[in-house]
């Protein structure tokens, strides 16, 4: 099952967006009336493509001459199929004669067009007088690569521009190069017919797109083409900028991803060096990948649990130095569970797993009772209680074959496994920001004394349980699983949620936020960084160029959808630009 995306892409490559898209559909017609160059460029690249059918007439060796030529837009290196009629098929009660089977016996390559006619020459097969070859009408496999260096604005426009033309089924890579020989190899593992590779190049005020053409089968160019870009369309993509600037808390992508989406990590998993989408559904986990479309990687294998299992956390840490990221799942076995519009849940037993990909399939690696969480690049855990939810010290874990407790952390008084992040200060050292169950943040020093607290409230949490009583008539109140705190170069980032209602709970959230906290030496200075998002922030994932924002809509419903007469119940995966922010 794909996710169904609204816009694209991801990474530095991922930067493949709806704002973009608008802006070029939406745009003056006359910056594309002026964009001569890029027409001009897209008909060469395509005119090796155009569907033709013509005759043999005549072979002498690997050359042949068919009666087809340059009035018929036949041009040097375009590449026929060569097909040979076989028996004659009539239909079945009538037995009118409808036709003639075809098999294919080779390929030829166009060497030289008169007006006429062509000779080419066989790189596959045989051929005789009266074959047919023939450019088939199905769209070509084309692999998109750009090199490093390309001014990724222009390559997305030319991207869509291409595929627009109908020609080709464009092949997407998250490779970036300028060698064609690992162009080539990306393509044949891609199973792609034809590679093409651009780059953009700046010469004075000028700025050029250039590409390179290659036959994937054996790697022959079949051309190169270089198109000075107008200065309409230059200004209208702001091409030269470093980085591309939307309207700021714009996503820059969207996607459509499954209602019961929960929780979302990135990492790599099959230490590749590409980072994987692990959507959480609550029970089960999903490996996606991003290029410029969201869709299943390593050949659509998930994590299945039980129905019983429910996550309340997931993560990821290399854990056994293998070059491989391990997936942690920790989930609470139990008979009640509510979410966002209700958060609390009984709760009987937690388990924390540890999964790894072993190139086929993900292995259970380790399993344990406790509470799990990544905390820079080491893993901890927290026992389990359940009269209490959290119970004893959070102790570090290191792998010796196994994983093997370690020396316990120390934490200020109430301050739990999910609770806290570490960060340091020049001159105080590491000092600790941890949340209260009223979604307060508090900075205490390492001796545990408080630094600083926070005016204003994260909002209620999604995942919170009622502590177990012994009595019915009793309530020892709740304890909850905090959102995730992430680092992002000084500033610490965190979900805000905005009440539908303030005074009566369970009725969800009208917008959301993730906000910033850096810390000045006395205090944390407070920011925002993806504002108005609509209805509940669910999790989120940071990578140095973007933020990835799993959201609900009010209630869970997307009213756009109605009149669209698509599914109500969806969720999004939103990604925002942190470049200048």
């Amino acid at each position: 099952m794909l996710f169904v995306p609204i816009i694209l892409q991801t990474g530095r490559r991922l930067l493949r967006c709806m704002f973009l898209l608008l802006v070029l559909h939406c745009a003056c017609p006359a910056v594309h009336a002026e964009d001569r160059a890029i027409d001009t460029m897209l008909d060469a690249t395509t005119s090796y493509f155009k569907p033709l059918q013509g005759s043999i007439l005549s072979v002498e060796g690997k050359q042949v001459a068919v009666n087809i030529g340059a009035k018929d837009s036949v041009k040097t290196g375009m590449r026929f199929q060569i097909l040979r009629k076989e028996a004659p098929f009539r239909h079945p009660v009538t037995k009118e004669l409808l036709g003639n089977l075809e098999s294919l016996v080779g390929k030829l390559q166009v060497k030289e067009a008169t007006e006429d006619a062509f000779t080419g020459i066989i790189i596959e097969g045989d051929a005789k007088a009266g074959d047919t070859v023939r450019i088939s009408g199905l769209k070509i496999n084309l692999l998109f690569c750009q090199s490093r260096d390309t001014d990724w604005q222009l390559a997305e426009y030319y991207y869509r521009r291409l595929k627009d033309t109908g020609r080709v089924q464009i092949i997407d890579t998250a490779l970036e190069t300028d060698k064609p020989e690992e162009v080539l190899e990306e393509a044949r593992r891609l199973n792609a017919d034809v590679a093409l590779l651009v780059s953009t190049k700046k010469t004075g005020d000028e700025i050029f797109l250039t590409q390179k053409l290659y036959w994937v089968s054996d790697g022959l160019q079949i051309g190169s083409m270089e198109a000075k870009i107008d200065q309409a369309l230059e200004k209208e993509l702001s091409i030269g900028e470093k980085f591309f600037t939307v309207e700021k808390h714009q996503p820059l992508t969207q996607f459509d991803v499954p209602a019961a989406a929960k929780f979302l990590i990135m990492c790599d998993v099959d230490g590749d060096g590409k980072k994987e989408l692990i959507f959480s559904t609550g029970t089960d986990l999903i490996v996606y990948a991003l290029d410029r479309d969201l869709h299943p990687a390593l050949g659509g294998i998930t994590i299945q649990g039980s129905t019983r299992d429910h996550h309340i956390w997931i993560d990821s840490a290399d854990i056994n130095k293998n070059g491989k990221d391990e997936i942690i799942v920790t989930s609470m076995k139990g008979s009640t569970v509510m979410s966002n519009n209700e958060p609390t849940m009984k709760s009987d037993d937690i388990t924390s797993s540890i999964y790894e990909y072993d190139g086929k399939a993900f292995i259970l690696l380790y399993q344990d009772n406790v509470f799990m969480r990544k905390i820079g690049d080491k893993l901890f855990a927290q026992p389990y209680s359940r009269h209490l939810g959290f119970a004893g010290d959070v102790f570090n874990l290191s792998w010796e074959g196994t994983l093997k407790k370690g020396d316990a952390l120390t934490l200020p008084g109430g301050v739990n496994i999910y609770d806290f992040i570490f960060f340091e200060d020049p001159e105080a050292g590491r000092l600790l920001l941890a949340y209260d169950e009223k979604g307060y943040f508090t900075v205490y020093d390492k001796n545990g004394l408080k630094l600083w607290k926070s005016k204003t409230a994260a909002g209620n949490f999604l995942t919170t349980f009622r502590k177990d009583a012994s009595s019915a008539m009793v309530d020892r109140g709740e304890w909850s699983v905090k959102d995730r705190l992430l680092f992002r170069q000084q500033d610490i980032l965190y979900v805000q949620r905005i009440p539908f209602l303030d005074m009566i709970k369970g009725f969800g959230y009208k917008k959301s936020r993730i906000r910033s906290l850096r810390w000045n030496g006395f205090s944390m200075e407070e920011s925002i960084v993806v504002d108005g998002v609509d209805g509940t922030i669910m999790d989120y994932a940071v990578t140095s160029d973007n933020i990835f924002v799993l959201a609900s809509p009010l209630f869970g419903i997307r009213a756009g959808n109605i009149l669209k007469g698509e599914n109500l119940v969806k969720k999004e995966l939103s990604v925002y630009p942190l470049k200048g922010i």
